[in-house]
């Protein structure tokens, strides 16, 4: 069942917590949101009852409250897979030298749920809790990977744009995160430039966002297949991710790792092991199943 009063309440919440720092006017909301300047007074005025919203008298400006800060740590702390996941962020960016994060799928979108940053390690650009990525080609094969055909299916339905030599693509993704585990994106000029589109996704107008979706769908990282990593060489490498498991064999979050590096095939697959590790301890945390055919760690 459909709540138009409540879809306005979670757009006004959403866009201000996408814009950390950022302060937002009425007209700004007005005109990302596309709400009436009366519903959108009506709802902020409800928010900042609530303190989920606070209003600057001066500036006349609306920033998110103290009231979701209480949310937020109520549910990180509630999550047994934040707990378990949050552990291993903090092993992996000691061990590996490399900035990690958690994403979880939630609908149509996967949600960065933590984040820890590596000493002495470039900052990723683009990272940031709360952060939402569309679920939907290029993003999230690994959390799909082991789905059923019907999640697939979906998965590549929600592409902007229908284009059967890009499914093909996805399919053969698709099969080679099957056959490692984890996922490996490719890092290039347009890969740099996507996470800072995707920083700015939120915070769009709905009559935007299509046009960036589809730009991202196009210039997105594209995963190394199976037989792209040629021994004697090295790839320039991105994000790599491994997902965790419910019970029922079902990914409950992607593990991620900032590589940002030139590595060659073992120095890469060492980096795939212990992002297995992780995950298989998430999993084992979460009292979860990894599907038939998940990989072991190979070492």
């Amino acid at each position: 069942m459909v709540s138009p009063p409540t879809d306005r309440v979670i757009a006004v919440t959403e866009f201000l917590a996408s814009r950390p720092g950022e302060p937002a006017t009425v007209a700004e909301l007005v005109r990302h949101l596309g709400l009436t300047r009366a519903t959108c007074h009506a709802v902020l005025a409800a928010l900042v009852r609530a303190g989920w919203v606070i209003r600057d008298p001066v500036d006349r400006t609306f920033t998110p409250g103290p009231a979701l800060i209480a949310l937020g740590r109520s549910a990180e702390t509630g999550v047994p897979a934040a707990r378990a996941a949050d552990r291993e962020l903090a092993a992996l960016a000691d061990e590996l030298g490399m900035s990690a994060s958690v994403a979880y799928p939630s609908g149509e979108h996967i949600v960065v749920g933590g984040y820890r940053a590596a000493a002495n390690a470039e900052e990723p650009e683009g990272v940031r809790v709360g952060q939402r990525i569309p679920f939907a080609p290029p993003f999230g094969p690994g959390l799909v990977a082991w789905g059923t055909e019907d999640d697939v299916a979906e998965w590549l339905a929600r592409a902007p744009q229908p284009d059967a030599g890009r499914a093909d693509l996805f399919a053969r993704v698709l099969a080679s995160v099957r056959a490692r585990g984890y996922t490996i994106e490719s890092h290039t000029p347009a890969s740099v430039r996507l996470r800072s589109l995707l920083v700015e996704l939120d915070s769009l107008s709905p009559r935007q966002r299509p046009a960036v979706a589809e730009l991202l769908y196009e210039i997105g990282a594209i995963d190394y297949l199976a037989d792209d990593l040629k021994e004697g060489r090295t790839y320039p490498t991105g994000v790599m991710s491994a997902p965790a498991f419910t019970a029922d064999g079902r990914a409950a979050l992607n593990i991620s790792v900032y590589v940002w590096a030139d590595l060659d095939p073992a120095a890469i697959r060492a980096v795939g092991d212990r992002l297995l590790l992780a995950a298989r301890t998430v999993t084992r945390e979460l009292r979860g199943t990894p599907p038939a055919g998940f990989p072991a760690v190979s070492r």
